[in-house]
């Protein structure tokens, strides 16, 4: 698979969460400090007026645009691609690329809604932007790449109660797991749930949410919270193996 391609096919950004074991190569000042105010603070000290401004950045650093449309431009001068970036439809047998090509909208029975332009394209819980034209709001609930099936249903589908996790670290054991009053998030913007954390047999993190949470997709990083302090964090996992326990 080219370079560019695989990594934009696996764009939702994986953190591994901080452990005890890096401390040695992490300093600390004296002070406490709110992360996104001190590094303005020091900018602007030093002159850097742009940077301690500047709006903080969401997406892809090394995208001018945003990474759909970086990627179709990427596709079309890198590949043999048979559409253009301007093109507005997906017209039949429409391809970027052998990876990214025309796939199914369906629904959760696997019925077939419209024409998607790749799979690559969309994300869980996105709603602007699919193309489709129905007499209700639809979200997209799951991607399957093994298909190039992008699965939409309604908001309140896309809602969860559960998750487990991966390639997890714990700061504090005796303060996170089994406790009711944690804290999970799992993107920046999103809001803070309370959660109650164990482990499992298969040596996962299953997190069991205390109210429903929407958008909840493989490969993004859920941190836990409490008192302000970072306990642990770790990757979510497909729905499939939650579903297998």
């Amino acid at each position: 698979m080219i370079p560019i391609i695989s990594l934009m096919l696996s764009i939702r950004t994986r953190i591994r969460p901080f452990s005890y074991g890096d401390s040695n190569r992490i300093f600390f000042g004296e002070c406490c400090f709110r992360w996104e105010i001190l590094p303005r603070a020091f900018a602007a000290e030093r002159g850097f007026q742009k940077v301690a401004v500047k709006r903080d950045s969401l997406g892809v650093c090394f995208c001018p645009m945003d990474y759909r449309s970086f990627l179709k431009k990427w596709l079309v001068s890198n590949c043999q691609s048979q559409v253009s970036v301007g093109q507005p439809q997906v017209s039949a047998g429409q391809t970027w690329s052998t990876e990214v090509r025309r796939g199914r909208f369906v629904d959760e029975k696997g019925d077939f809604i419209a024409w998607h332009e790749g799979y690559p394209f969309y994300t869980v819980g996105q709603r602007r932007g699919l193309g489709v034209h129905l007499n209700r709001a639809v979200f997209v609930k799951e991607i399957r790449p093994e298909k190039n099936e992008v699965v939409l249903a309604s908001l309140q589908a896309l809602e969860k109660t559960e998750m487990l996790l991966k390639d997890w670290n714990i700061v504090n054991r005796e303060r996170l797991l089994g406790h009711a009053d944690i804290i999970v998030k799992i993107r920046y913007r999103k809001q803070e749930n309370h959660c109650t954390v164990t482990v499992t047999t298969d040596n996962f993190l299953h997190v069991q949410l205390h109210e429903p949470l929407t958008a909840i997709a493989s490969g993004q990083a859920a941190a836990f919270y409490k008192d302000g302090l970072l306990l642990g964090g770790g990757i979510i996992v497909e729905e499939s193996l939650l579903q297998s326990l």
